[in-house]
């Protein structure tokens, strides 16, 4: 529950400080008193974006703070949730620079407005005036069966589900997508590839083919070299060898002469020996070497080849048409890939969505189980709240496929007149039926929901007399399990209230202030007086407000 709010420097607010009580607080005040300032204060420390203007001095800080009692509903695992500290009084604070810089901070952690939100939902339920229309959301009405029927931990289960669906949904329509561009290019890459595996070059081919074609375009050239070098060597009578025999002979007699040639004649002899050895080798690659035109031919072929795919694939290395193949390869083979990727995620797609699909039958059951309870309780009330004829219907439609909350599609219908068949509300419903209806609506949902606060702002609009005596007692069974707040110009629902606080407007030299405070016993009786007769109070007014107040004036 809210048990202090603090306002400095926010619109007409100087300083506020207000502690509220348990049960029905109510708070009146003229019109443009203020109270619609209180209203943005408190939605500020909520979430709600803040706005420069509304510094009252705006060369100071504007600050807010709520002190709030959250002993007794289970929040914990939300405070771990958001990282942040869990006070059993949780204080959120709300500060706004002269420079329009907002600061947010939960027990004097900071933190960000999406927290501030996630938080606030579950602490206050703030209904303004324009939010009466809700009643006509799906959201709003399908949380309202949801809440009846105690469905927390079986939406939750479901909402978990839905996630995996529509990620298991996306991924198989992404690699569905994949598949079908793959799939275009297919023919293109597998021509690229079996254009490369016809060639089959092999790795270090191509210098190995340049090479060889150098030699066989030079090989004329290369015979003819041979040839002159075999005929040096071996061939004639006045060949090398034949000159260097005799030399030997020479050098043999000489050696019987001279004890050192000894030596040069065995170094001139192995000379010899390997000159003999190489001139027959020469002589044998003479033999052996042939010019073939035709190998020149399929050698410059293959080079030609290689080079057109090097040039048409942009490579600088005709090595790299190896790695290029490969990488084809292994394109061709991903897409093939897919259809066991697109296999696989189908499967477990289905899967996902039959359990979805039970969970989403279960939780249609669940809702569909209390629609009639629903509707009985809300005609109740409003029949107590001076609507005899009240008929209020809760029509179902199962969706095609399922989403977000299900597979129900669910309106509120209501009809206010004997013999008028129930419509959607915004068809046949008046401002005061509409108020009552979701004054209606909100007391069955507070039985069923944990929130700590509901405040009301104006929702006794278009009703008076009994009938506001009604709401005022509806608001009054309400804040028997939770705080009431309610914001209110009738006095029959002011009377109800266990505190009573009053906004009213003071004037100074230099400006307007808004204020508020808690009133006393006596005061509370005047304030009721004066919203029953003006401000002329009467005998009569008076009384009348004593009979209002009944209870609570006395003690």
């Amino acid at each position: 529950m809210l048990k202090q709010l603090s306002i400095q420097n926010f619109a007409l607010i100087d300083e506020l400080n207000i502690q509220f009580s348990e049960g029905l607080s109510v708070i009146t005040g003229e019109t443009g008193a203020g109270k619609s300032i209180l209203l943005g204060a408190l939605k500020l420390i909520l979430g709600d974006r803040a706005d420069h203007s509304s510094l009252k001095n705006q060369s100071e800080k504007c600050i807010i703070e709520g002190t709030f009692s959250v002993a007794n509903y289970d929040l914990k695992a939300l405070f771990a949730e958001v990282d942040l500290d869990y006070w059993e009084e949780t204080i959120i604070r709300r500060e706004i620079s002269p420079q329009g810089k907002s600061r947010s901070f939960i027990n004097d952690t900071p933190t960000t407005l999406e927290v501030l939100k996630k938080l606030g939902e579950k602490l206050i339920d703030i209904h303004s005036q324009h939010q009466s229309l809700q009643i006509n959301d799906a959201d709003f009405q399908l949380n309202v069966i949801d809440a009846l029927a105690s469905n927390d931990n079986l939406k939750r289960t479901y909402d978990l589900q839905f996630d995996k669906y529509l990620e298991l949904r996306n991924q198989l329509k992404e690699v569905e997508h994949q598949a079908a561009e793959a799939q275009k290019e297919e023919d293109y890459l597998r021509f690229q590839f079996e254009e490369l595996e016809a060639l089959n070059l092999q790795a270090g081919e191509s210098e190995e083919l340049e090479k060889e074609q150098e030699f066989l375009a030079n090989s004329e050239e290369i015979l003819r070299n041979f040839s002159q070098i075999d005929g040096l060597l071996s061939q004639g009578d006045e060949n090398a060898l034949e000159i260097l025999k005799q030399v030997k002979v020479l050098m043999n007699q000489s050696s019987r002469f001279f004890s050192d040639m000894k030596d040069l004649n065995q170094r001139f002899q192995s000379t010899l020996i390997e000159l003999e050895d190489i001139a027959q080798e020469i002589s044998n690659k003479a033999e052996s070497l042939e010019f073939d035109p035709n190998r020149q031919q399929l050698v410059e072929e293959r080079l030609g080849e290689i080079h057109r795919l090097q040039k048409k694939h942009l490579l600088e290395d005709a090595e790299k048409l190896i790695d290029l193949k490969t990488d084809l390869d292994h394109k061709l083979l991903s897409i093939s890939d897919y259809e066991v990727q697109i296999e696989k995620l189908r499967k477990e797609f289905d899967e996902a969505k039959s359990v979805l699909d039970q969970t989403a039958d279960k939780l249609s059951k669940s809702r569909l189980n209390v629609i009639d309870k629903i509707c009985k309780q809300v005609e109740n009330s409003l029949k107590k709240l001076g609507i005899p004829h009240a008929q209020f219907n809760i029509e179902h439609q199962l969706l095609n496929e399922v989403q977000a909350n299900g597979i129900d599609s669910f309106d509120f219908l209501f009809s206010a007149n004997k013999g008028m068949p129930p419509q959607k509300v915004a068809k046949t419903a008046s401002g005061g039926e509409i108020s009552r209806l979701v004054l209606s609506v909100k007391a069955l949902l507070a039985e069923h929901q944990q929130l700590p606060t509901i405040l009301f702002d104006e929702i006794d609009t278009g009703v008076s007399g009994e009938i506001a005596d009604q709401m005022g007692n509806l608001l009054s069974e309400i804040s028997a399990k939770r705080q009431v707040i309610s914001i209110t110009h009738l006095p029959q629902i002011a009377a109800k209230g266990q505190s009573h606080y009053f906004v009213y407007k003071s004037n100074d030299e230099e400006r307007t202030k808004t204020q508020m405070r808690e009133l006393s016993k006596e005061e509370r009786l005047s304030e009721i007086a004066k919203m029953l007769s003006g401000k002329n109070l009467t005998e009569a007014a008076v009384n009348n407000a004593k009979e209002l107040l009944g209870s609570n004036f006395m003690n």
